[in-house]
């Protein structure tokens, strides 16, 4: 078929529109229909909204009883801090790097641990 024979004479802002796109279009829409059409039905929505606010709010209380957030932000605190000091000390140029990157991971290992 050439482009001739695929396109609609009726014009889109002007443009002749293409049939695919046409037959496209209309099995979106009777697409949409139908989902509303079931989740008026099921309550699909409804039930994905509540689900999703019930593990939110589950997530947040075993956060605060294990205090999962307050750990994390403190323990990147102190692996920012000892690479810190590390890169402190291989800028000035105070022992090897390899020992100085050893003595950091084990400083930080050490502080997680507590």
């Amino acid at each position: 078929m050439s482009d001739d024979q695929n396109k609609d004479t009726t014009p889109t802002e002007g443009k002749p529109k293409n049939k695919f796109l046409s037959a496209f279009e209309g099995a979106v829409k009777k697409t949409d229909e139908k989902v509303k059409e079931i989740d008026g039905k099921f309550q699909v929505s409804d039930k994905i909204k509540q689900a999703t606010g019930t593990v939110v709010q589950k997530t947040k209380e075993l956060d605060e009883k294990l205090k999962i957030s307050e750990k994390t932000k403190k323990a990147a605190g102190t692996v920012e801090e000892k690479f810190k000091e590390a890169a402190g000390k291989l800028k000035k140029g105070k022992g090897s790097k390899d020992s100085e990157a050893a003595d950091a991971g084990a400083s930080a290992s050490a502080s997680e641990e507590k």
